[in-house]
């Protein structure tokens, strides 16, 4: 007697999985609108389960091949799967509420509280764990990788920010010259396990940063903007300050883990948005402001060993307030950098200018540095030519 019974009452084959072993079995399944039961009988006749017909739920499994699903509200462990559609419908007209959500009370909660505990976490990761666990791997790298480690850095750096794309660093007799007689006076007493190597990146960014190993890249657009050989050196002292406390392999390796927690998160498996995040990190050079004000004091020092005086850097970074404006107030102490008035009023005060104080480069090399990515004519020319082609 498949599917009939009295009023009120149906009785329909089906097959049950019990939600706690693999297999399924054949069963009859009861339900009796009166009662507001329906029980779930093995072939035996003994009962398996009793649901309240008012908490059994329907629904579309796919792997059920269109017959019809049902299950206990709260749980969707314990599956009844009825598969003659004559006995669905019969079944389903004393569910009165077969089509009410599924979702068990709190779900939503539950679902807030868990996304923001794993925003925590990842904040926790980025911000503390990354940070210590950056300095204690930085102290076991060998000067020879974090050399190696700086190369690849200022590579991506290169591509990414160089205005001449791939073939961006700067590079004349004179110009190299001039940054080379500006590099010698500024490290003679400078203790480092690596050669410093300074390069010029043609960008119309106005910056510098330190990379591991030793690296050095100023951006031209930094060089056109000071009015001194003077400023530059002050800013070169700075980021020889984060050279000589490394503070750029730390900074890398917290970029690395960043940006591998940002590929985890978004599928970037090829290392694209990692490599861009990385490079981005380390010519921003968010350091700390305790890091920031040690490479301060580092470079007064280089000054004052040097004979050069502080005070054409607080003239920079007086023109640099004056035309991009500074950070005062409470965004002073959560940004990285100090201000820039208080920067230039700490420079001031260290006053490194010696009596017998000497430019440290002549005008004529001043000249030929600010010209070193002045590329010549034939060269533009052709990289224009170049572009149309791949413009046609």
């Amino acid at each position: 007697m498949k599917g009939s019974a009295p009023h009120g009452q149906t009785s329909v084959p089906a097959l049950f999985h019990d939600g706690r072993t693999a297999g399924e079995r054949a069963v009859r399944a009861v339900a009796d609108a009166g009662s507001g039961r329906m029980t779930i009988l093995a072939e035996s006749g003994a009962p398996l389960a009793i649901w309240p017909l008012k908490d059994v739920r329907q629904v579309r499994d796919p792997g059920s091949k269109g017959h019809g699903v049902f299950h206990l509200s709260g749980t969707d462990e314990a599956r009844l799967v009825v598969e003659a559609a004559r006995d669905v419908a019969a079944l389903a007209a004393l569910c009165p509420n077969r089509k009410a959500s599924t979702t068990p009370p709190g779900t939503v909660r539950r679902i807030v509280v868990s996304g923001l505990a794993a925003i925590g976490a990842i904040l926790l990761i980025l911000f503390v764990i990354l940070p210590r666990l950056s300095d204690t791997i930085a102290r076991m790298i060998p000067p020879d990788r974090e050399e190696q480690i700086g190369t690849t850095v200022v590579a991506q750096v290169e591509r990414a920010f160089g205005a001449r794309g791939e073939d961006a660093m700067c590079s004349t007799a004179e110009g190299d010259a001039a940054l080379q007689k500006m590099r010698d006076r500024l490290i003679a007493d400078l203790d480092v396990p690596y050669d410093v190597k300074i390069r010029v990146l043609d960008s119309g960014m106005v910056n510098a940063f330190a990379a591991p190993g030793g690296h050095v890249v100023i951006f031209s657009a930094l060089i056109y903007a000071a009015e001194s050989p003077e400023e530059v050196a002050g800013i070169l002292a700075h980021e020889l300050g984060h050279v000589a406390s490394r503070d750029p392999l730390r900074l890398t390796l917290r970029a690395a883990g960043s940006a591998g927690i940002l590929s985890l998160v978004i599928g970037d498996f090829a290392g694209g948005a990692a490599a861009a995040v990385i490079a981005e990190q380390v010519a921003s050079a968010a350091y700390t402001r305790e890091a920031e004000a040690a490479a301060d004091r580092f470079a007064f020092d280089m000054l004052a060993a040097a004979e050069l005086p502080s005070e054409a850097i607080a003239q920079f970074f007086d023109r640099l307030s004056e035309e991009h404006g500074d950070m005062n107030g409470v965004l002073e102490y959560v940004a990285s950098h100090p201000s820039l008035a208080g920067r230039a009023e700490a420079a001031r005060s260290a006053e490194t200018q010696g009596d017998a104080f000497a430019p440290v480069l002549s005008e004529e090399e001043w000249q030929a540095l600010r010209a070193i990515c002045d590329w010549p004519e034939d060269d533009m020319a052709e990289e224009a030519d170049t572009a149309l082609r791949e413009d046609e």
